[in-house]
């Protein structure tokens, strides 16, 4: 792997193993349970940063297809871990395999992306980061709802 791009994919890996660490320690209540003030459960989040990695890596980043339904990542049906866990891998397995056939000089090139405000000229570096910061920032949210979910999981035993 290209030196510049193993670093994106090292800190990639790193923000990853931190999530599979608290997801671990859930199970599918912990994962489909509901918070007030919040409309997504841990189980929308994981599904949505899957599709989102998938999109913006594989999809943005390394040519491949860009299918998305981003409504359908947040729906309301009850999700269970060990799927959503496969997922996750699948996505993991994808960006490596872009990674790996990325070089330093590619980071630069132009690239299109849909987004809610239309179609948008970016790089190639561009999508990486932004599925770097958008794995970070899902990862708080998650590990904050996990450690709401262990202390319901608490009082309820009480």
């Amino acid at each position: 792997m290209d030196p510049e791009v193993a670093v994106i994919h090292e800190v990639i890996e790193d923000l990853r193993g931190q999530l599979v660490k608290v997801v671990e320690q859930l199970d599918d209540a912990d994962i489909n349970r509901t918070f007030p003030g919040l409309q997504n459960t841990i189980g929308i989040l994981l599904r949505h940063m899957a599709a989102s990695e998938n999109f913006w890596i594989s999809g943005v980043a390394g040519g491949g297809s860009r299918e998305r339904n981003r409504d359908a990542e947040f729906g309301r049906e009850p999700l269970a871990k060990q799927g959503l866990v496969r997922t996750l891998r699948e996505a993991q397995a994808a960006t490596e395999r872009v990674l790996t056939g990325l070089g330093a000089a590619e980071l630069q090139a132009a690239v299109q992306a849909e987004r809610a405000r239309g179609t948008v000229q970016t790089t190639k570096a561009f999508a990486l980061l932004h599925a770097l910061q958008h794995l970070a920032y899902h990862l708080g949210q998650i590990r904050l709802m996990a450690a709401m979910a262990r202390h319901a999981r608490e009082k309820a035993s009480a």
